[in-house]
């Protein structure tokens, strides 16, 4: 399969994926397209090469510096879509990826910063993991999915109560650090924010700026 056919079929999936759970259609495409060589190799029809029981297949892990052969279980579906969406499950029902700053990097549209977060979490073993699926991204121009409306940028996010809450928590952190003024604080607690503050807000503590921004 051609990687722009992966991507026809696979999209419509990402992106009713990224409505319901708010994980980015770019990292479900570029996930699915480096762990299945784009649907060449997604035995059981896992797309995501995510562990569990239903067949024992041979896979390459990183180990002490070196990759080596071993055998695993993988879990298996009936079909892609299936896939897709235990893959945003699978990330939600893990705590880890939420520590990791996966959610928040989602909410901003930061895909790199989602790649990122995801080998943080501990996604694959591979230590070129992130930036093998932030230069599929950019190839293939897959950021373009995640914006799901042409002004979403400047527009409240729209996040599950579950989602306001982490970001509060998250930036509850930096604010009692000494780093935020209540002011963003209080558009978490309103559900106002917009992706592109939220995107400016990484991107000043990211930058581990040690000092009161005003608004």
């Amino acid at each position: 399969m051609k990687a722009q056919e992966f991507i026809n079929l696979l999209a419509p999936i990402a992106v009713s994926e990224q409505r319901r759970t708010g994980v980015l259609a770019s990292i479900t495409l570029a996930q699915g397209a480096l762990e299945s060589a784009w649907g060449s190799s997604a035995p059981g029809n896992n797309l995501f090469g995510i562990k569990g029981t239903g067949q024992e297949l041979s896979t390459k892990e990183y180990v002490n510096g070196t990759f080596i052969d071993t055998i695993a279980g993988f879990r298996s579906y009936t079909d892609w879509e299936g896939s897709v969406t235990d893959h945003s499950n699978f990330l939600i029902e893990n705590p880890r990826y939420a520590e990791a700053g996966f959610f928040i990097c989602c909410a901003a549209l930061d895909y790199a910063g989602a790649a990122r977060s995801l080998q943080i979490a501990g996604y694959a073993t591979d230590p070129g993991y992130a930036e093998k699926l932030i230069q599929i991204i950019k190839s293939y121009g897959l950021d373009r999915y995640d914006r799901l409306e042409e002004d979403e940028d400047n527009m409240p996010m729209k996040l599950e109560q579950w989602q306001w809450d982490m970001l509060y928590e998250v930036l509850g952190k930096a604010y009692n650090d000494g780093q935020l003024n209540w002011s963003w604080m209080q558009k978490i607690v309103d559900k106002t924010m917009t992706a592109a503050e939220l995107a400016f807000l990484n991107t000043i503590l990211d930058g581990r700026i040690d000092r009161k921004m005003d608004v």
